[in-house]
């Protein structure tokens, strides 16, 4: 009896060692504090792992698995009531509620910040990041994958010249994960060939002088009129719309960079002519 109660004991101190810490202490009570650490905590582990996420997450709109978030807890993201949750683990954005983020730390809870990636290689970087503190290393493959095989890894020489264009005249240039989204899809980026960087605007004048191939466009929430959304009932932007073609991506394939970017690049492809 003893021998046999020794010999169990050590089959299972062999088990915990070859799990590792990856496998034996992965948090069971994740946070999500954002609509984009959302869609990393939905991809990667099973809901009942989950204790919160955000109020975006059950949003058709922007979150892309909605669906998966309907049966989850949500929070407001008040660092009382992510202390109320008992969290092993909170993942967030850089930009937004860095004092709870503060009082959370303090509190000793563990933070994990996401950054804004917008290459493959920085989205790669920071799903395996995701992945590793959640301890699913080989989810994240199969998720990467999903992108990867999606992409055209060369910016094209000769594809169609796309103008993006988003509320309050906005466009997307060089350096961001839309210009990525793009050229994996095979079109050009008219914003970056006007030497456009970022985030920035792009006046109407501009974009109906240009003529570009095709309109892409995301965010103009149907339905609702304001100031922001006012341009695309332009007049000149009407006609624009007339005679070039317009492709309305949903919002929630690109709310914001990540592994899910291959749902806007697959159906930019299917869009193309």
């Amino acid at each position: 009896m003893f021998f046999r109660i020794i010999c169990g004991g050590l089959l299972f101190a062999a088990v915990f060692l070859f799990m590792g810490p990856a496998q034996a202490d992965k948090p069971k009570r994740i946070v999500s504090l954002s609509v984009c650490a959302d869609q990393y905590v939905l991809g990667l582990v099973e809901p009942d792992r989950i204790a919160a996420l955000s109020e975006d997450a059950r949003n058709p709109h922007i979150s892309l698995q909605y669906e998966k978030a309907k049966k989850i807890t949500i929070t407001r993201g008040t660092a009382e009531e992510i202390l109320l949750l008992k969290p092993d683990l909170v993942i967030a954005n850089r930009w937004r509620g860095l004092k709870t983020i503060e009082i959370l730390r303090q509190s000793g809870v563990p933070v994990l910040m996401l950054s804004l990636p917008v290459t493959y290689n920085q989205i790669e970087a920071e799903t395996r990041k995701v992945a590793e503190a959640l301890g699913e290393m080989e989810q994240a493959e199969k998720l990467l994958f999903q992108l990867k095989n999606t992409m055209q890894l060369d910016a094209p020489i000769h594809g169609p010249r796309a103008a993006y264009f988003m509320p309050g005249g906005y466009s997307a240039g060089q350096n961001t994960f839309v210009e990525m989204v793009l050229h994996a899809a095979g079109y050009r980026n008219l914003a970056s060939e006007l030497g456009l960087k970022g985030w920035s605007s792009l006046s109407l004048e501009e974009l109906v002088l240009k003529k570009p191939d095709v309109l892409v466009m995301s965010f103009f929430t149907k339905g609702k009129y304001s100031l922001s959304t006012r341009l695309r009932q332009h007049s000149a932007m009407q006609e624009l719309m007339k005679s070039t073609p317009v492709i309305d991506v949903p919002d929630k394939y690109w709310a914001c960079g990540g592994w899910f970017l291959y749902k806007a690049i697959h159906y930019l492809k299917e869009k193309k002519t």
